[in-house]
């Protein structure tokens, strides 16, 4: 499996990434972050909280569903609380990452392993949106015992997989040669 994602990484550093890496490296944003001791580890310690925060929010809701914790509270009352933490915390899991890209922009651009994080923080955010949208729609049209079906319940699990896959990526790109 390395030597696939070695193999990708080396062709990435011949495509317009590494331009656009050079070009990001001399920013003025690119320089605060890299002449100041505190940049990065802000950057890193914003984007550590954020993902805490949206995975706990993340897997409450998940373990609700599954009928797990929570179940004196209706599936609406749960979403309220959850939901909107996911979301902010998403926007800040984002900000923070683009700092990190702008601190080490050549190390992540061409780095296999941080495009492969990128495409399970894709995945993670479309199904997680659908699946929210769908599983408020369920439990609003059933009332307050809605309870969740094999499949909803499937979904919730791979969600929690995607976030899962998408922190081993960003633990993963530290270690990755480029």
């Amino acid at each position: 499996m390395g030597d696939f994602f070695f193999g990708i990484t080396e062709w990435l550093r011949e495509t317009w990434l590494l331009d656009a890496a050079f070009w990001m490296q001399e920013t003025a944003i690119s320089k605060v972050l890299v002449e100041n001791f505190w940049g990065v580890p802000f950057a890193q310690v914003a984007h550590i909280i954020s993902i805490a925060v949206a995975f706990g929010a993340t897997l409450m809701l998940t373990l609700r569903v599954n009928g797990k914790v929570a179940t004196n509270l209706t599936i609406q009352q749960v979403e309220a609380r959850y939901v909107r933490w996911i979301w902010w915390t998403l926007v800040a899991i984002v900000i923070s990452g683009l700092l990190m890209l702008f601190a080490e922009p050549v190390r992540n651009m061409i780095n296999s392993i941080f495009w492969a994080k990128m495409l399970a923080l894709l995945a993670m955010v479309i199904v997680s949106l659908m699946f929210q949208r769908s599983v408020l729609a369920q439990a609003n049209a059933a009332g307050p015992g809605w309870t969740a079906s094999g499949g909803t319940k499937a979904i919730s699990w791979i969600v929690i997989i995607l976030w899962c896959l998408t922190m081993a990526g960003g633990r993963w790109i530290a270690y990755s040669p480029v």
